[in-house]
């Protein structure tokens, strides 16, 4: 149960309205109750959340920096979901109410009534989480965490008094030029705010030195599985990868959901995928993945002739047991069978069932009408199908639990085509902003985003009836900052067009492919077709 204390420092931070004077890179520091250095980030505006997070200690630190510093478009769709999950933090969020579960409503209710507050707008409930890298965010656990949140909105209040008729540089904020594409940098010193007597003063402290990173690399301890494996002909070039479920799982109710690991091995000629099930602490028990490892080997009775990966951590992981099997092993980014299964697979995870017996029922009723020769050429399309929806059978079955939320996620799969050919499809949160959505378009047709936009949900280019048009149009009527995704009526199959440069006209037809029931933190492009055409 959250105290009195932290929902009285939350309505009082969310008064300041510090957020729209600091940037999300405007770092500052205090020192908790306890002796531990905490660095704080603040984000609010139309496009995103208003956000107070705390980080404690140099590892949470650098985990947001190496977030903050991050092109995630540059990604593929598991490395950049996986990025997000390594955020290490406390968070004091503010959201609408139906993004309370019905505990969360009732206490903040009962603090409002008790206090004579009252609460309205899209973003006036504070709710406070906890992030642990590769977990679920999950509410506060214990009272020291709600204490350092405390502490941090106290330190975020005093910082609002001393910038009093000052500007953010006064207090020791580094604010850097950059190009729209160049990473951002990392200031040497920030704000240090440390409580004397009657208030808070401003200082300098250097941020820490960043702690190397571990690489976890397992022992290939099966000896009786790699005396097995060692019996076999080698056969098969394989591409290898590590990759982290987007799916959260729980072994136990009062467990705290986790994103499981698993290696995604695949033959390169064939295309045909190992069934390695998924690990819960891959960082802390690599071994438990490299078990799981060579007991599939063994059964399949597969020793490859090599192993292609694309990634320093695989390599980390595949090495131990390289080495033993005798078993030639490099480091290549073309891996194409590897990123053809992973991109599948990607999209098989966000399937509905009725999708995947839809997809089936489809190959089957053309089954009937193909000869011998037709039907050995798709034996291999449909092994590949099979094995993706075994591979999440296995992970749903092997003892784990999928979450389930009193507000279930929500996303969408938008396809956004532009000419004959050139299409993007985008995945993106259903309480996204279509301004979110006109921003990730443009994003992923590396188009800059310098002229006006408008979106047709009727899919009519220039109808009055169901228009939404960039802020700022004189007469624009519904504007895409304020309406969301959902509240435009998005739903699977509809069809709309999106127009962007009102002189110029680029057309984008633009269909929602698939309604998730998943949270997308950021937009993601989940498949490219066709090269985008030059913007001028």
């Amino acid at each position: 149960m959250i105290s009195d204390r932290l929902y009285q420092y939350a309505f009082e931070y969310r008064k300041t309205k510090l957020w729209r004077i600091l940037l999300e890179t405007d770092l500052f520091a205090f020192r908790s109750s306890d002796g531990q250095f905490c660095y704080v980030s603040l984000t609010g505006g139309s496009e995103e959340p208003i956000t107070l997070a705390v980080y404690i200690g140099s590892d949470g630190l650098y985990r947001f920096l190496r977030l903050a510093q991050t092109d995630l478009m540059s990604l593929s769709p598991f490395a950049s979901e996986e990025l997000l999950m390594q955020q290490d933090c406390l968070q004091c969020i503010f959201v609408g109410k139906d993004d309370l579960s019905a505990e969360e409503h009732a206490e903040v209710k009962g603090y409002t009534r008790r206090h004579g507050i009252r609460v309205g707008g899209k973003k006036a409930y504070p709710l406070f989480r906890k992030y642990t890298p590769n977990h679920l965010p999950w509410p506060l656990q214990t009272e020291q965490e709600e204490t350092i949140l405390c502490e941090a909105l106290a330190a975020a209040l005093g910082l609002f008094d001393l910038l009093k008729g000052k500007k953010p540089a006064d207090l020791g904020f580094s604010r850097h030029s950059r190009a729209a594409d160049a990473p951002r940098e990392v200031p040497q010193t920030i704000p240090l705010l440390e409580y004397q007597g009657n208030g808070y003063v401003s200082g300098q402290t250097a941020l820490p030195p960043e702690g190397p990173l571990v690489i976890p690399a397992p022992r290939a301890t099966n000896d009786i599985g790699i005396a097995s494996l060692k019996k076999l002909k080698k056969t098969g070039i394989w591409e290898c990868k590590i990759i982290r479920f987007p799916q959260p799982v729980q072994d136990a109710p009062d467990q705290i959901p986790f994103f499981p690991v698993a290696l995604l091995a695949v033959e390169s000629s064939s295309g045909y995928i190992l069934q390695v099930p998924p690990v819960e602490n891959y960082e802390d028990n690599p071994e438990h993945l490299m078990d799981l490892f060579i007991e599939t080997l063994v059964n399949e009775k597969i020793r490859p002739i090599k192993i292609r990966v694309p990634d320093e951590r695989t390599y980390a992981f595949v090495r131990p047991l390289c080495e033993r099997l005798k078993i030639a092993l490099s480091a290549d980014e073309d891996t194409p069978a590897l990123d053809a299964a992973e991109e599948d697979l990607f999209i098989h995870l966000d399937m509905e069932i009725d999708e995947q017996l839809e997809e089936l029922h489809k190959i089957f009723d053309t089954l009937l009408d193909l000869d011998g020769e037709q039907l050995e050429r798709l034996r291999t399309d449909m092994s590949s199908l099979f094995d993706l929806l075994e591979e999440q059978e296995a992970l749903l079955h092997a003892g784990e639990k999928l979450v389930s939320l009193d507000a279930p996620p929500h996303s969408y799969v938008i396809s956004a085509a532009l000419e004959s050919g050139c299409s993007r499809h985008i995945q993106i949160r259903g309480d996204a902003t279509l301004l979110e959505l006109h921003s990730a378009i443009l994003d992923a047709f590396d188009f800059m985003d310098d002229h006006a936009h408008a979106f047709f949900m009727d899919d009519i280019s220039w109808s009055e009836r169901d228009c939404y048009y960039m802020a700022g149009i004189e007469d624009s009527g519904r504007t895409t900052e304020e309406y969301t995704l959902d509240q435009a009526g998005l739903h699977k199959g509809m069809r709309f067009k999106y127009i962007f440069d009102l002189g110029d006209e680029w057309t984008f037809q633009c269909r929602v492919l698939k309604d998730l029931k998943k949270y997308t933190a950021q937009p993601l492009v989940i498949k490219k077709t066709g090269e985008a055409p030059d913007q001028y």
